[in-house]
């Protein structure tokens, strides 16, 4: 059973960009073509140092993108200037996701699929694209006493290529590389099984060039930033680098949206990697402009690993 995993997508996402800059085909650290002047790199916004917040939102609807959006909405947008502060932000990763897609010239779910789902013994994807098996795990989230069917119950269209919001079935016909990127959702639409993810956990100690970049940290909570109350002591490109007392030391990444709660974490002094999802948990996000981490029953897992 697959389920969408949320923000455990960054991971992937950045796994994608930290290998193809290990084979020299993007830089991370030139200045992306961003319609802003002063534009992060992309090392930047797959570390939420960019300086770019969600506070004008991130769900980009075609036929708008993700560059027309931050073009618009630039002053609200932006806070501070590339590298001079960390702020989690899920637009980082639309965007990383867009420009990826325009330096390739290809579909951002076959990049990933090749360089890394495939290799890892992934066969979910993002939004579907590709999935064969599509057996799943509707996702409900907690609102009072009620529990509110969120993402990919049976009412979808699911003979279609891609499922978006509310079900709605989306060709992949009509889709714009370096435009529609949206759709894939590459901050939180990869949709996976919990073996598979503990998989993708696994890659960050694999010893390759892509895993050291990662893992490399890029902020940490001495430098200026949100650290969400020390939730957040270091983090990498697409992986949050634990040094929280009381647990061990983890890397890897969590997430939190429509009714999931989970993450995919690989333990640095043993070499285990794990992964968790509950469903049917309360958005603790819901009304904040900002992410919240971590639900007293997701720290109990977090211990244990």
């Amino acid at each position: 059973m697959r389920l969408r995993c949320a923000s455990v997508t960054k991971m992937a996402t950045a796994r994608l960009a930290c290998h193809l800059a290990a084979a020299g085909i993007i830089d991370l650290d030139a200045p992306a073509p961003l319609p802003i002047d002063a534009a992060p790199a992309l090392a930047h916004l797959l570390s939420h140092t960019s300086g770019l917040t969600d506070r004008a939102g991130y769900i980009v609807e075609p036929p708008a993108s993700a560059l027309s959006h931050l073009a618009d909405q630039v002053e609200t947008i932006r806070t501070h200037a590339p590298g001079a502060y960390f702020r989690y932000a899920n637009l980082n990763y639309v965007l990383a996701g867009l420009l990826i897609e325009r330096a390739i010239g290809e579909r951002l779910d076959l990049l990933m699929r090749r360089h890394v789902l495939g290799p890892a013994g992934i066969e979910g994807g993002l939004n579907w694209a590709g999935v064969r098996d599509r057996a799943r795990l509707p996702m409900y989230q907690r609102r009072g006493e009620v529990y509110e069917l969120e993402v990919d119950g049976p009412d979808g269209d699911w003979d279609a290529d891609l499922i978006w919001r509310n079900g709605r079935g989306v060709p992949l016909a009509d889709y714009r590389i370096g435009a529609d990127t949206m759709l894939l959702s590459p901050h939180g639409g990869l949709r996976a099984s919990l073996p598979e993810l503990a998989r993708l956990a696994a890659m960050l100690l694999d010893g390759s060039e892509a895993a050291r970049l990662m893992t490399t940290p890029r902020w940490n909570a001495s430098m200026p930033g949100d650290d969400a109350g020390g939730l957040f002591p270091a983090f990498g490109l697409g992986c949050t680098i634990l040094t929280t007392p009381g647990l061990p030391r983890l890397i890897g990444h969590a997430g939190h949206a429509l009714g999931f709660t989970g993450g995919a974490w690989a333990n640095v002094e043993t070499g285990a990697a794990y992964a968790y999802g509950l469903t049917g948990s309360a958005d603790l996000t819901e009304g904040q402009e900002d992410e919240s981490y971590f639900a007293e029953e997701e720290l109990v897992f977090l211990r244990g690993f």
